[in-house]
């Protein structure tokens, strides 16, 4: 829920009067529950277990007031036969018998303070899933769910990550994180094809998961997981988003490591670099001619629409970089910035979105398809890219940017920095105010803005430009966990304020840049699907592009990656651990599973034969659009032609190479820092500061650039001995390294 008051987080205190049966049921059954003690210590108080008639309970009772009630597995009749197979300080094990079958909950209290408790079902017979109830409940006293009262700060948003944060405000006062493991129900998805999404919520009093409903059944006599969850307990409620986000950072942060993660394989980037290159330059389906101009399309075969200026700037950016990673000129690069200017309207006095004299050659339009209205992110967007041509150097670009500039900055101020979806590009009207009813505008455009705003500012050192900047960061206050509209705007946003905190001094920016951060987070996939089609592909830590999506996309990904460098660059040693945790196994992940855009490496049947955009051509190595998760096939909005920047900004950003040295390096975690030096014509040695955090691992391969591998040695900071490759051919060594430390590579060539 969104709300206009800056002070305030998260919806209202509320005591919801429309609930389930099964919260109602809640208090009478547990008076006729059987409860008893244990000797758990959790958070700062003990834990007990009730059965009663349908459920077997794990009970807190907080110092103060209040109880917390965990439903571990629910039946309609349990027969009261439970059994403890195992206890010791900090976890234990049960076995209860129901009609539906023997279930079997495990307890583990760790160190950090997190619970967990796993239930699995071995069905005495088959059958099919209509309908469970969720697991959390706050009660009072007298075990009365119905008089308490809480607030929801964010839930699980279709398959991102199924958690709940909130906090509980009568008869005690505190907060919690809930987070189900949705990798460990990928068997019961599979049996029953069904998929996780959505089903982690809350509807106060009533918390936590529920089984999604099955038309297949479960199977007899064979043990299935129902439920995986950890939770996490906080006495404070947070005063303000900034706290919130602190206090969702910390959680998530202790509830990863926890949970379990695919190996990942080395994937050829710059191979596939070459692959994709070649086929944008040269496949006809990839772009055209238009007055002795070359413009990509946004989607293979996808002609029948103006060319995109956003799309030849999002392909051309990355492509200036990588041209200058490679070391050589890229043909592409000078052809597409030929092009660039014909997208500026004289009449508007701004760039534009669509080609300006061109005209859409389809009957029906979607609701952006119009060269009179503005989508909000996409003119900042273009500016954006404009901008980062300029600072490379190229004065076209900022003459474009400079010319443009007036415009975007009046659009700011005739919305006052908040921005609508969609305007009219002359007279500036609203034509679409919010995403959906009571959600607002386009939320993080205002960080995109500042963005802009910034670069102006860095490039004529003008203070109209940073003042700009700051009346337009300021509007990113009090949208809490409803700031992100779409993920790599949102991630430009966080570089963009700790750029701005770093200017002005002014530590507000730092929390808005981890507000930004943790609403990124949030939205992740921290869950690895392997239902159906999920088997062929990985989506584990993947974002998705816009807040309600249930897709991943290959450009936002690629976007996204590359600022998660420059932020943790940025940042240095301010990066807070949670945040350099999650955002380092994020690039690992990507550089793991980023191949799976790629139709090649799909079966056939997974793809999309219908797509919205375009058409599919399997051999093309272009990425789709979009990976779902297992039950649909990739592809169904198209290949996107400006996803082919995904291979070479993960090139570009993954693998350090130093001339003269007669290797390159590939790293899964985020390089910080990297120096060499020649010792002499034939030894030189190199030093690279990597992001992660202790404990956590990354693939480390040193690749030979000619003929014949070198003698190398590597070092890290624990020991003063080389490191053995764990493996090795006659082009590479790879090793596998700890996280946060330097790494140290010495060479030598006879």
């Amino acid at each position: 829920m969104l709300t206009t008051d800056k002070n305030a987080f998260g919806q209202p205190f509320v005591r919801t009067e429309q609930v389930s049966q099964w919260a109602l049921g809640v208090k009478e059954q547990l008076k006729q529950a059987s409860i008893e003690a244990t000797t758990f210590r959790w958070a700062q108080g003990k834990l007990q277990t009730a059965l009663d008639d349908h459920s077997f309970w794990l009970f807190y009772e907080f110092p103060n007031k209040g109880k917390l009630a965990i439903r571990t597995c629910y039946d309609q009749h349990l027969t009261g036969n439970v059994r403890n197979l195992r206890k010791n300080k900090q976890s234990a094990e049960w076995e209860v018998e129901g009609s539906l079958g023997l279930f079997r909950i495990n307890l583990e209290i760790y160190e950090s303070g997190l619970l967990r408790y796993t239930t699995r079902l071995t069905p005495w017979q088959a059958f099919t899933v209509q309908g469970f109830p969720r697991d959390i409940y706050f009660l009072n006293a007298d075990n009365d769910p119905m008089e308490t009262a809480g607030k929801m700060y964010i839930k699980q948003s279709g398959p991102t990550a199924g958690l709940v944060y909130a906090s509980v405000t009568e008869p005690l006062e505190g907060s919690f994180f809930y987070f189900q493991n949705l990798t460990s129900l990928n068997e019961y998805g599979d049996v029953t094809q069904t998929e996780p999404n959505g089903c982690v919520s809350a509807q106060w009093p009533e918390l936590g998961f529920s089984l999604p409903a099955a038309e297949q059944p479960l199977p007899a006599e064979k043990e299935i997981t129902l439920s995986d969850a950890f939770l996490y307990l906080n006495e404070v409620i947070p005063t303000d988003e900034f706290e919130g986000a602190e206090q969702f950072l910390e959680a998530i942060g202790l509830i990863y490591p926890h949970v379990q993660k695919p190996e990942t394989a080395y994937y050829d980037w710059p191979k596939a670099s070459q692959r994709t290159v070649e086929a944008l330059t040269k496949d006809g389906e990839c772009g055209r001619q238009i007055h002795n101009k070359f413009y990509v399309n946004a989607y293979v075969g996808s002609t029948e629409k103006p060319p995109e200026s956003m799309v030849q700037l999002a392909i051309l950016v990355p492509l200036w970089e990588y041209q200058q990673w490679l070391g050589e000129p890229v043909e592409l690069v000078e052809r597409l910035r030929q092009s660039i200017p014909s997208f500026y309207d004289e009449q508007k006095e701004t760039i534009v979105r669509w080609l300006p004299g061109e005209t859409f050659k389809k009957e029906e339009l979607s609701e952006e398809e119009d060269p009179d209205k503005i989508d909000s992110w996409y003119l900042v967007h273009i500016l954006m890219n404009l901008a980062r041509l300029a600072e490379h150097g190229d004065m076209q670009a900022k003459d474009l940017f400079l010319k443009s500039l007036q415009y975007v900055r009046n659009a700011a101020h005739h919305f006052k920095y908040e921005w609508p979806v969609f305007y009219h590009a002359e007279s500036l009207k609203v034509l679409k105010a919010e995403t959906s009813e009571g959600r607002g505008g386009e939320l993080d455009t205002p960080g995109l803005y500042c963005h802009i705003m910034l670069q102006a500012y860095e490039m004529t050192r003008d203070t109209m430009y940073l003042d700009e900047a700051i009346r337009s960061a300021e509007q990113l206050i009090g949208k809490g966990f409803d700031l992100l509209y779409q993920s790599n705007i949102t991630m430009m946003s966080a570089l963009t304020l700790v750029k701005l905190w770093k200017l002005t001094g002014n530590h507000l920016y730092y929390k808005l840049s981890k507000l930004s951060i943790a609403n990124l987070i949030a939205r992740m996939w921290v869950w690895e699907c392997s239902i159906g089609l999920g088997k062929y592909r990985s989506t584990f830590l993947g974002v998705a592009p816009l807040r309600d999506a249930e897709y991943l996309a290959a450009y936002e990904e690629a976007e996204i990656f590359a600022t998660v460098l420059n932020y943790l660059k940025e940042l240095g040693s301010d990066v807070p651990a949670p945040i350099r945790q999650i955002f380092s196994e994020y690039f690992k992940y990507l550089l793991h599973r980023g191949k799976y855009y790629f139709p090649t490496e799909l079966p056939p049947d997974m793809i999309s034969e219908e797509p919205r955009e375009g058409h599919i051509a399997p051999k093309l190595p272009i990425p789709l659009e979009d990976i779902p998760t297992g039950l649909q096939k990739a592809g169904s909005v198209g290949q996107e032609v400006y996803g082919g920047a995904l291979p070479y900004i993960l090139t570009t950003y993954a693998y350090k190479r130093f001339d003269p040295m007669p290797v390159m390096v590939f790293c899964e975690y985020p390089i910080y820092h990297a120096e060499y030096d020649v010792v002499s014509p034939h030894q030189g040695y190199a030093l690279f500061r990597l992001g992660g955090v202790t404990g956590f691992t990354c693939r480390f391969r040193v690749i030979a650039l000619g003929r014949s591998f070198p003698l190398i040695q590597l070092f890290d900071s624990v020991t003063e001995e080389p490191m053995q490759p764990q493996d090795e051919t006659r082009q590479y060594q790879e090793f596998i390294v700890q996280g946060d430390q330097q790494i140290r590579l010495e060479w030598s060539r006879s």
